[in-house]
């Protein structure tokens, strides 16, 4: 294991090994979001119109995606934007009082979507394809670490309450986060393709940028591949807004107690772990598309057997949840690695923006439409789930029949 990290590039080293200032406390903090919001008096109807209202931001934010990530580079991009996605928000929530102060920083975090492009790309653009796998196999594995401190947070909000537990963690994660940005920024480099792109957009407005992307977008959307990927990454955003009211359901539908519920993450964590680091190794050889496809399977199988648990066993919880975890981990793998072994290196930043935008603009009601359907019962947003679920394995295969190496 770490001698497949002794040989990645430098910059992905220096991704990989500052995520988990990120991973201490961004997942943890999200799981329990809904906890925390709906102790400030929130609705489930207000907590997904924040949702959607986080997607249509974002959605104006990955217009510009592309064309900083070029003309600022992609390190420069991601350390700057940084701040405003996540130390702002982090401090906003830590103070956070009433549905406006949600609104104001769900607004600010919607900036990620800028670093989703420039992070990514400064992550694997230096890499081959070999290596991809491996990149955003630790990132899964790591982010997944969050399920550890998950477990820690709820033995936090069980001793001092919800809303005193969740601001200590704000705080203390807009000092860790912070302190990852200055880190990662002082040992990573620009991506060679970034040197080429900056040198390529010096002088050129940002406007202009923005708009050469039109001619782009519509070349792109001839091409089956990138067809099919734009309704996976959909797939995937969607399944994000769905899972926000998963640690509600939980607790009320399935009557776990609150350690039960910040037990569940830590155990998938444990489990992915051991499938990014036991069993994949081991299946270097198949196929990244086949792996897909497999993923989209096991996220759908668990994702039944999760709406089928029986109230109030944590033995079912147990065996079910932490396979659901790793499966989405599996998916998100591959899903990343498909698009970006399937799509020219010079092509990358405007491709993974443009992909982002659509996916955002698909998205923009399924916030609201998660909270409508929990409100009217809360086992239909996860039957939507493994609706989405198939829909993605289907997708996964015809790209499949698509052909190519990877």
């Amino acid at each position: 294991m770490f001698k497949g990290f002794k040989s990645l590039p430098r910059n992905a080293k220096a991704c990989i090994g500052t995520e988990p200032l990120w991973a201490l406390f961004a997942p943890t903090t999200i799981y329990f979001m809904p906890l925390f919001q709906k102790q400030l008096g929130l609705t489930e109807l207000q907590m997904g119109s924040l949702n959607s209202i986080n997607i249509a931001a974002g959605l104006l934010f990955y217009l510009f995606a592309a064309p900083l990530t070029n003309k600022l580079g992609r390190r420069t991009t991601s350390f700057l934007f940084d701040f405003a996605a996540w130390t702002i928000p982090m401090l906003l929530w830590a103070m956070a009082r009433s549905y406006v102060w949600f609104l104001f920083a769900t607004i600010s975090n919607a900036v990620v979507r800028i670093i989703y492009v420039s992070w990514n790309l400064l992550l694997s653009e230096d890499a081959n394809e070999a290596q991809r796998p491996v990149i955003f196999g630790y990132i899964n594995a790591i982010g997944s670490l969050g399920g550890i401190t998950t477990l820690a947070g709820g033995l936090l909000i069980q001793k001092y309450g919800v809303v005193p537990a969740m601001r200590g963690l704000f705080w203390a994660g807009a000092a860790s986060i912070s302190a990852l940005f200055i880190i990662r920024y002082i040992y990573s480099r620009e991506t060679r393709v970034g040197e080429f792109m900056m040198a390529k957009t010096k002088g050129k407005s940002l406007l202009l940028l923005v708009g050469r992307q039109l001619p782009g977008a519509l070349q792109a959307m001839k091409e089956p591949f990138f067809r099919r990927m734009t309704g996976i990454y959909f797939i995937g955003n969607a399944i994000l807004s769905i899972d926000f009211f998963r640690v509600l359901y939980l607790k009320d539908v399935k009557a776990l107690s609150p350690l039960t519920v910040s037990l569940l993450p830590a155990l998938g964590a444990v489990l992915s772990f051991i499938v990014f680091f036991v069993i994949l190794p081991r299946r270097r050889g198949q196929k990244d598309k086949k792996s897909l496809a497999f993923a989209f399977l096991a996220c759908m199988v668990a994702q039944l057997l999760f709406i089928l648990m029986p109230r109030g066993s944590v033995a079912a919880s147990i065996l079910v949840f932490p396979a659901l975890q790793a499966s989405v981990a599996l998916f998100q793998t591959f899903r990343d690695t498909v698009f970006m072994n399937g799509t020219a290196a010079e092509l990358k930043s405007d491709r993974f923006s443009l992909i982002q935008i659509l996916m955002m603009f698909f998205s923009i009601p399924v916030g609201w439409l998660a909270g409508l359907l929990y409100s009217l019962g809360p086992h239909l947003p996860f039957i939507a789930a493994s609706a989405l679920y198939l829909a993605g394995f289907l997708l996964a295969r015809s790209i499949q029949r698509l052909g190519g190496t990877a």
